[in-house]
């Protein structure tokens, strides 16, 4: 009979800090959607990259809900759930943007 993997290994305690996730995902929802002050070489660049961003946020934030989704709380299990929701909003948010820049593109034949 085959051990259950599940089993086979001690939980593994690890301290971890949301604030990095956060801020980057403040940080890259605001800059493409030009609601805060940057150069106009970057607005430039977010408007001509837009699609390329908001994939690699897609990618990032399919990640990061997978990471988020397996961790258990040791103390105060209701900040890990805010953190859930708000990479699901970030997903969301970017899936949303992807479909917009979809629904604008001409349709073919």
């Amino acid at each position: 009979m085959m051990e259950d993997a599940t089993r086979r290994y001690m939980p593994i305690v690890v301290e971890f800090d949301p604030d990095f996730m956060l801020v980057s995902m403040e940080m890259w929802r605001k800059s493409p959607d030009m609601q805060i002050p940057i150069a106009d070489e970057l607005k430039i660049h977010f408007m001509e990259n837009r699609r390329r961003l908001l994939e690699g946020f897609v990618t990032t934030g399919k990640a990061w809900k997978i990471i988020v989704h397996d961790l258990k709380a040791v103390d105060e299990s209701a900040g890990l759930d805010d953190v859930r929701l708000a990479v699901q909003a970030f997903l969301s948010w970017a899936e949303d943007g992807l479909q917009a820049l979809g629904d604008l593109s001409p349709k073919c034949c």
